[in-house]
């Protein structure tokens, strides 16, 4: 939950560097969010018989809909100092959004220790 909160905490900041604590935390916390409001959707909120949703269910896909629009930022910017704290500029995670597989991989190497060219250690 401490990376959930740093992270939204550094809302739009794309300089500096995060932890992979700081990034597997928040994206814990956004799984858990998603399968619980999907869960909702899906029990409360969706018609089996005739594969509609019911109103509380357009409520709660608003409620997805804008959640997903309210962390996009932060976790286009964490995504961001991640890649920086590996020392890889940040402008490469772009890439990773067409490529999964290699932000998941950066987001398991270790950080660089000590300060780097896009600020101190987040360790020290």
């Amino acid at each position: 939950m401490d990376g959930y909160k740093l992270a939204l905490s550094k809302y739009a900041q794309f300089s500096d560097r995060s932890r992979r604590r700081e990034y597997w935390g928040f994206v814990l916390v956004n799984v858990l969010i998603a399968l619980v409001l999907n869960l909702l959707i899906f029990t409360l909120g969706y018609n089996a018989d005739d594969a509609s949703y019911t109103a509380i269910g357009y409520v709660l896909l608003a409620v997805f809909f804008v959640y997903a629009l309210a962390i996009l930022l932060p976790s286009l910017a964490l995504q961001w100092r991640r890649y920086q704290d590996i020392g890889w500029p940040g402008a490469v995670s772009i890439i990773g959004w067409f490529l999964p597989l290699l932000t998941f991989i950066v987001a398991l190497i270790p950080g660089n220790q000590g300060p780097n060219q896009y600020g101190p250690d987040p360790k020290a």
